[in-house]
């Protein structure tokens, strides 16, 4: 899979469930899966198809039906949502982000503490790769 792309809700409520398992998942068991109201077999199919298609989901045939995994790792997955949702939501600006968190009053000390480490961290590696860039 080449740059991996946003999925659309409906196929990332299925990579959730399929990150979420155990073990490869039948059609039906990934249908008890998902959450919300229960989709037609057709459209669940076809949403797994088009996943298979773009690289995200393995199928293997198993006696009548098909056993699904994931191939895409969520860790994989994660940096195309942050950039979508950064982008969408926040203008691609660092500030706003963090705005947005501090006025969801949710943001304890030891966060912001976590938070500010995490970022200093992030300064180090940062200069490291431009000097070992410059060598």
């Amino acid at each position: 899979m080449s740059k991996i792309k946003r999925l659309p809700d409906a196929e990332l409520e299925i990579m959730n469930a399929l990150w979420d398992a155990d073990a490869p998942l039948t059609a039906a068991e990934l249908e008890t899966a998902l959450p919300g109201p229960p989709r037609a077999r057709t459209t669940l199919l076809t949403l797994l198809a088009r996943l298979e298609e773009k690289g995200c989901v393995i199928r293997e045939k198993q006696g009548r039906g098909y056993l699904y995994t994931a191939a895409l790792t969520r860790a994989a997955y994660l940096p195309a949502e942050s950039r979508s949702v950064w982008g969408r939501l926040f203008g691609g600006s660092p500030r706003n982000f963090v705005a947005a968190l501090a006025e969801t009053d949710t943001l304890t000390d030891a966060d912001i503490d976590e938070l500010a480490k995490y970022l200093e961290k992030l300064k180090k590696e940062k200069r490291e790769e431009r000097r070992e860039k410059r060598d």
